[in-house]
């Protein structure tokens, strides 16, 4: 071989190596996604897709991963420059818990919005399916997904006798769930029985007066703290029995895989009266 065609190939070697350095990235995680709901934020993790998350809602706090990731406001106020910065390819909404007027907004500026709905304990592995199918993220969700479904299953099969309970949202005033909402389901895993189920609103402020005549067998306070108001109404057949079982609202009131954790605790108390 001459020496000017070893020249060529060093060339050419150096020219292909050259164009394959200076080759665009073709970036394959093109699914970007901001959360309006804390819950949403953990859902996402649960579906294995947390390196796609890329913003978040005030109050979103887990994992603890979920700290480190931008806010953009809160469910009801949103820092709408900070999104459009932001760039994501979908935002996830709650239906009937984000504001009609954010998705609406934000659907003008011509961003994917997708309205999760959470109404019974099926949809929280429904909406994890849902997310983990958009990032493909599916065996890591089905993980999660399986043993949320097998432990509700094993806390269905134990056979409580039925309880009524005044489920707390709030101490003053006093807040309670309808029999519409996703908690009622909860707590009847575990034999109890919503003492407002004929409301007709989703949640609704409640008299105390109102609690007092309908004499709860038990009280699941989910405001965050204890509530000593209850140790004043001893004819309270909840109070009486010292019945009024305190959970955090984190495994309570939030519509993700820690529920399970709170079900756990309230079943519990079965056990022990």
């Amino acid at each position: 071989m001459s020496k000017i065609s070893k020249l060529l190939i060093i060339i050419v070697s150096i020219c292909l190596s050259a164009c394959e350095t200076n080759k665009p990235i073709v970036n394959t995680n093109t699914i970007r996604i901001i959360t309006l709901s804390p819950h949403l934020a953990e859902l996402v993790f649960s579906a294995g897709a947390g390196d796609n998350l890329i913003g978040v809602v005030a109050f979103s706090d887990f994992p603890e991963a979920v700290k480190s990731i931008e806010q953009v406001g809160d469910a009801f106020k949103l820092d709408y420059e900070k999104i459009i910065t932001l760039n994501p390819s979908h935002i996830l909404a709650w239906k009937n818990g984000t504001p009609i007027a954010i998705i609406d907004k934000l659907k003008t500026l011509n961003f994917n919005v997708i309205e999760t709905e959470i109404n019974t304990l099926s949809d929280i592995p429904k909406t994890i399916q849902q997310i983990a199918k958009l990032t493909q993220t599916e065996s890591f969700a089905a993980k999660n997904i399986a043993n949320f479904n097998q432990t509700i299953a094993t806390f269905k099969d134990q056979n409580y006798s039925v309880k009524s309970l005044f489920i707390e949202i709030y101490p003053k005033p006093l807040y309670t769930v309808s029999n519409k909402h996703w908690m009622s389901e909860a707590v009847r895993i575990c034999g109890y029985n919503n003492l407002f189920n004929d409301l007709s609103q989703l949640s609704a402020p409640v008299s105390l007066e109102a609690v007092i005549t309908r004499n709860p067998q038990a009280i699941l306070n989910l405001s965050g703290q204890e509530d000593d108001q209850w140790q004043e109404w001893k004819t309270i057949e909840a109070a009486k029995n010292n019945q009024i079982i305190t959970i955090h609202p984190d495994y309570f009131s939030r519509p993700s895989l820690r529920l399970i954790e709170g079900i756990k605790q309230l079943c519990a108390t079965r056990k022990l009266s």
